[in-house]
């Protein structure tokens, strides 16, 4: 996924599709004085109608449903058209507004660390209980591994030009390529027919990081477990325990040798080629989930995929076909919103501030591969349900604000269009002010699909973002109507 170039135009707005006036300043940009915020989400709610106030989708007292589009205003759809006042940029929106059916919180979180019992209980989810470990060198092979890679390469030769040469582009021509697998036969021949293993160490090593005084540690270590598995491939885990430089994370790949690609980026919707159903593979991922201790994560987006080795999308190359989940945290059953862009841009007292999520890629075999970033533990719940602006105000913030965020097309002389397709209401992690940890509060995104500059429509679509509407223009805080700058 591609970062755009991100310009902000101070510019007065000329609204086509409305007399809007134009804003003499830009609204504020992650700069909300969080203190004010928290006391303004505990102020009394302000409801669209006299009913909305005790409006409810269930007579059940215990699961209570919250009917947002009573209380604050919220139409089943929201369609117009902008454009910008140097003319390059437009936006249509054609939205389904998208409401939670609970309170929305203001919590308070921060970033978690793994101790040896998390790491323990990682490992016997994803291997099962004795699982057999051999050394993570990347020659440690067997003679069968060899043979499969061998096949793979003898492939990719024999297909050179469709995509072999692109796979191994570090190869500057086919014969320095035929070279290598000569060389790779010749070790074939040396390994061993089994390989010995052992139980697992659970031991951590220090991460060393060069810097210009030379090696430094800072507390940050990991722990990289390879298991043989019964069909004689190989599995990765690699669990990172941040102390100082980053934030933990896990990356599991249940065949190491394959190569795939998390997550496919072509512009296409692929179907379904699998036996295994959405709710199956769901079923398998929560189940993983809460083995290894994350119970806490929802599922907040799926989709089909096809993952590719190296992350690479041609025409007629090997894939595996899958089902795609991101899990997000949720605290009092609301969730955090899934989007493209995972974190959230610093300013002058907030550094940057990355969501935590979970990628997880399921087919006929179970998980196929895991990813997991910037792991936090919930605090407290700072406000149980927070008071937010009424829809009307909150279009009002996007109508004029869409046109000056992230503006680049103006600057370029170029067309730009957005397309948005859903209005959702959701929740978005921001850094703590002056502090170590965050806020989950909530917030509307404005999602759809990044159309390309039309100089280069076919590149961007083969080579951009997924159609898939996971794309966000513009978050805005729900409870002041500040706006959330995300990035990639």
């Amino acid at each position: 996924m591609k970062k755009h170039i991100f310009i902000i135009l101070l510019a007065a707005l000329l609204l086509l599709c409305a007399c809007q006036p134009t804003p003499e300043t830009e609204f504020v940009v992650n700069k909300a004085d969080q203190q004010q915020m928290i006391e303004k989400a505990q102020e009394d709610a302000v409801y669209a109608s006299p009913e909305a106030e005790t409006a409810h989708t269930t007579d059940d007292p215990e699961k209570q449903s919250i009917d947002w589009a009573a209380r604050l205003g919220a139409p089943e759809r929201y369609t117009t058209t902008l454009k910008s006042t140097g003319g390059h940029l437009t936006v249509d929106v054609d939205a389904k507004v998208i409401l939670p059916d609970t309170e929305l919180p203001i919590a308070h979180v921060s970033p978690r660390r793994f101790s040896d019992d998390d790491a323990k209980q990682i490992i016997r989810a994803l291997f099962g209980e004795n699982p057999k470990c051999i050394p993570p060198h990347s020659d440690n092979m067997s003679k069968a591994m060899y043979d499969r890679q061998i096949a793979q390469w003898k492939d990719d030769l024999d297909h050179w030009e469709e995509y072999g040469n692109v796979i191994w582009d570090r190869y500057d021509t086919k014969a320095d390529f035929e070279k290598a697998l000569q060389e790779l036969i010749l070790k074939a021949s040396d390994a061993p027919e089994m390989l010995d293993t052992f139980a697992p160490t659970y031991e951590w090593e220090p991460l060393v990081w060069e810097t210009a005084s030379g090696k430094k540690t800072y507390g940050d270590r990991v722990m990289d477990t390879i298991v043989l598995r019964e069909d004689g491939t190989r599995s990765r885990l690699h669990i990172y325990d941040g102390a100082a430089v980053m934030r933990s994370s896990i990356i599991y790949s249940r065949d190491l040798d394959e190569g795939l690609d998390y997550w496919d980026d072509d512009a296409a919707k692929w179907p379904n080629e699998m036996t295994i159903t959405e709710g199956e593979a769901r079923t398998i991922a929560e189940t993983t989930l809460k083995e290894m201790g994350f119970d806490h994560l929802v599922c907040a987006f799926s989709k089909t995929t096809r993952s590719y080795r190296s992350g690479i999308t041609l025409e007629g190359l090997p894939y595996r076909p899958c089902w795609a989940f991101v899990f997000t945290p949720a605290v009092n059953g609301a969730a955090l919103t899934y989007t493209y862009r995972t974190n959230v841009e610093s300013t002058e007292y907030n550094r940057y501030w990355n969501y935590e999520r979970c990628y997880i890629l399921v087919d006929e075999q179970g998980i196929a591969a895991l990813e997991y970033y910037d792991i936090c533990k919930p605090d407290e719940v700072t406000v149980e349900g927070a008071a937010l602006l009424p829809f009307e105000k909150i279009i009002e913030i996007f109508e004029k604000m869409v046109l000056i965020v992230d503006n680049n097309a103006d600057s370029l002389n170029r067309d730009q269009t957005y397309s948005i397709t859903s209005v959702r209401l959701g929740m978005v992690s921001i850094p703590e002010q002056n502090g170590e940890g965050g806020y989950m509060v909530p917030c509307w995104d404005f999602m759809g699909d990044p159309f390309a500059l039309s100089e280069f429509p076919e590149f961007w679509q083969k080579m951009g973002w997924s159609l898939d509407g996971s794309h966000s223009f513009l978050t805005i805080n729900a409870i002041d109507g500040s706006i959330i700058r995300r990035e990639q």
